[in-house]
Formats: structure tokens, C-alpha cells, sequence
């Protein structure tokens, strides 16, 4: 198996990179010369165990997987990917025959198939659309890596302000709940107003509404202490999206 590390020819779009794995050193080197025409950066292997073991699986991209290679074939490197939570996006290569498999591959993730020898311009919208995704999923990744941070900084006791906030709920409700949960630790309005702007400060938040959104998105409405009944039948906390 070889792995061939190519320069790029120009400024790659995003820092994008593109992973070709296939068997065929002429397919390899063909599709190469085309993405590093685009701008992209290219890094060729002949199987899937070169490429399992020295791609950067944890970052963005894009990799051009051949279905039937010698050793691991797509499909099993495929699901490894998944094993491993890759943050790469994957775009099947298949030969005359192979419909069955490349389409049970798109079902379980895959981003597409194509089938060789490939259209230039199919190819290179194919490329474009993983790219994009792995981006897009890799900034929402770090967005919601961010946001677990600044929900780590609360106290517990402004964590379940903040969540009962994020539900509509005024500060004499949130008060009322929280004594009603647990009468030995009553808390006054006054004293949830005052957590609301620790807790708005933190978050970098301006607004309940902001709030309730941010505590969907994190789906930490069941993590937190006495989370689990409500102050009334009108007012339900998150649930985990």
C-alpha cells in the first residue's frame, strides 16, 4: 500500500483536505491532479489501513473512498470512521456493479457515490458538499464545545435558575419552583434576579429567549439537580434534543 503526500498548487478553499483512497495508483494519481488544480490539499493512500492509520481523522474533510480495495474495503473503513467519530466526510467510488453497496453506503452517511470513471464536474460538486459539511459540523462542534464551557462555569444553583429561566418561567415562578423542590433551600425573587445576571453575564447572553435556546441546544435540562418535575402543569423544563 503506498501514501503519497502532494503539495498543494494553490490556496486550498477553507483548508480544506481531501483524502483519496483507492487501490488503483492511476485513479489516485488522476483524481490528485484534478483537486490539486481546485486548490485543494490532497493526500493519496492505496488502502485502508495506510489511511486509518495516518490521516487526521479528528479534523475537517473529505475523503474519496474507493468500495473494493485489497484488505479493508470502503465499507469496512466506512464504518471505522463512524467508530471513531470521525469528523471526515465520505464520498464512495464504485465500479460497474457495485449500485447496491455504494447506495447502503449513502444510506448509513454517506455523503455520495460516484461511479468511475467520474465525471469531473460530479466529482468536484461531490468534494465541494462534503467539504462544506465537515466544516459546518466541525464549527458546530466547537460552538457547542464553547457553550459547555461557559454552562460549566454556573454554579448548580444557577444552573437550575438557568434552566427554569429558559422555560418562560418570571423570577416569583423560578422562586416558587425551586422552594417547592426543595423547602429547606427557599430562594426569594430577588435572589433569582440576581443569579440571572451572574448567569447572563457568563453565558454572554442578553435574554431569556437567548436562554432557553442555548439550554436546548447544550440538552442539559434532565443533567441538572431537581430537574425532574415542574413548578406547574403550564411550564415544562427542556427536555434533551
Amino acid at each position: 500500500m503506498t501514501h503519497d503526500t502532494l503539495p498543494t498548487a494553490a490556496e486550498p478553499p477553507d483548508d480544506t483536505v481531501v483524502y483519496i483512497v483507492d487501490d488503483d495508483e492511476g485513479v489516485r494519481q488522476s483524481l490528485a491532479a484534478l483537486l490539486l488544480a481546485r486548490g485543494y490539499t490532497v493526500h493519496t493512500f492505496g488502502g485502508g489501513e495506510s489511511f486509518l492509520a495516518e490521516a487526521a481523522l479528528d479534523h475537517p474533510g473529505c475523503v474519496l473512498l474507493d468500495l473494493r480495495m485489497e484488505g479493508l474495503s470502503g465499507l469496512q473503513v466506512f464504518h471505522e470512521l463512524g467508530q471513531r467519530h470521525s469528523a471526515l466526510k465520505t464520498v464512495f467510488l464504485s465500479a460497474h456493479g457495485e449500485l447496491s453497496s455504494a447506495v447502503a453506503a449513502v444510506k448509513q452517511g454517506a455523503v455520495d457515490w460516484l461511479e468511475k470513471p467520474c465525471n469531473e464536474a460530479t466529482l468536484l460538486a461531490a468534494v465541494e458538499k462534503a467539504s462544506a459539511l465537515s466544516q459546518a459540523q466541525a464549527r458546530q462542534a466547537q460552538r457547542q464545545q464553547q457553550l459547555r464551557e461557559r454552562w460549566n462555569a454556573l454554579s448548580p444553583r444557577q444552573q437550575e435558575v438557568a434552566q427554569l429561566l429558559g422555560t418562560g418561567l418570571s423570577s416569583k415562578e423560578v422562586a416558587r419552583a425551586l422552594a417547592q423542590r426543595d423547602p429547606e433551600r427557599p430562594i426569594d425573587p430577588r435572589t433569582v434576579d440576581t443569579h440571572r445576571s451572574a448567569i447572563f453575564l457568563k453565558l454572554d447572553i442578553r435574554s431569556s429567549h437567548e436562554l432557553g435556546m442555548l439550554v436546548e441546544d447544550l440538552g442539559v435540562a434532565l443533567s441538572a439537580p431537581h430537574m425532574a418535575q415542574t413548578s406547574s402543569p403550564d411550564h415544562h423544563p427542556l427536555r434533551d434534543s
